[in-house]
């Protein structure tokens, strides 16, 4: 299988296949969207046509990646955006589908994010709601585990015999050579209020907490407790929605990748001058008042 290569964040690399990455990044892009976009995206906006061909293309990269695998092992966090897909491919090709949700809290995701992507505290914690808050939603009828980074880092090996319960020709032992090396662990221990400000550090901390809970307990009353925290959140986020509109809009301006970048970079720069526009007016309304 060819994973895709590390990077200065990821010295160890991704463990991503590279040819199912790069099917779901022209996926999202087919729908007008990408892997930093915010708003949700809907398999049905790909055109009928260009929808079929990349689900042929999905089920042939899987068959090459792995039908000599004991135990396939797929990660992408773009999956999260389209779960409900993955599975039909996973069904068509004849395999049974489990899912480990692996969480990390937002601080963390936030500033790996400022580092490597220079982006916006809001806008990341924002995108990390929307890709757990998909897939837990979309996950809650498949065997499934929820494994917590920071209990991951700390003590390896009973996450590791719990994640063998679920479904699958997993190994009876763990390897020898310990598959972590926590010294490469980042932006550890960071507080959501000082990251996010106090009412969506809050908000965050509180979805985190729900989702972090399901690795004790998996039922309706926890998906409650999670369906509250995320509307929560995502009503936090529309009073932002002019600023993070047109923070995506410059990273699709600013991206040199092909499958990322804005289709038409003329239109795009206008509707950000037309969002400053918006922002300036509104903030000479204020200032009057």
């Amino acid at each position: 299988m060819n994973l895709n290569p590390p990077a200065p964040d990821n010295p160890e690399g991704y463990f991503e296949p590279a040819a199912l990455v790069a099917i779901h990044d022209e996926l999202l892009a087919a729908g007008g969207s990408a892997w930093f976009d915010l708003k949700p995206f809907a398999v049905g906006a790909v055109p009928r046509e260009q929808a079929r061909e990349l689900m042929e293309a999905m089920a042939k990269a899987l068959h090459e990646d792995y039908a000599a695998a004991a135990l396939p092992l797929i990660k992408d966090p773009r999956m999260c955006r389209f779960f409900p897909l993955s599975r039909e491919i996973l069904a068509v090709s004849g395999l049974d589908c489990s899912v480990v949700l692996a969480l990390r809290h937002p601080a963390e995701v936030a500033a790996s994010l400022a580092s490597r992507d220079q982006m916006s505290a809001t806008y990341a914690g924002l995108l990390w709601a929307r890709h757990v808050i998909g897939a837990e939603r979309d996950s809650r009828d498949v065997p499934r585990m929820t494994v917590c980074y920071g209990d991951l880092m700390a003590d390896w090996r009973p996450i590791a015999a719990r994640i063998r319960q679920l479904p699958g020709r997993w190994s009876p032992s763990d390897p020898e050579r310990a598959p972590l090396k926590p010294e490469l662990r980042h932006h550890s221990g960071l507080n959501a209020a000082a990251m996010f400000g106090g009412r969506l550090g809050s908000l965050l901390d509180e979805l985190h907490g729900a989702l972090a809970a399901l690795a004790v307990t998996d039922g309706r009353e926890q998906h409650a407790r999670i369906d509250a925290a995320a509307t929560g959140v995502l009503a936090a986020a529309v009073p932002e929605a002019r600023l993070l509109e047109a923070e995506f809009l410059h990273r699709r301006l600013a991206t040199g990748n092909p499958l990322w970048r804005s289709s038409d970079p003329r239109a795009d720069r206008q509707a950000i001058a037309a969002l400053f526009d918006s922002l300036h007016a509104g903030g000479e309304r204020d200032a009057l008042s």
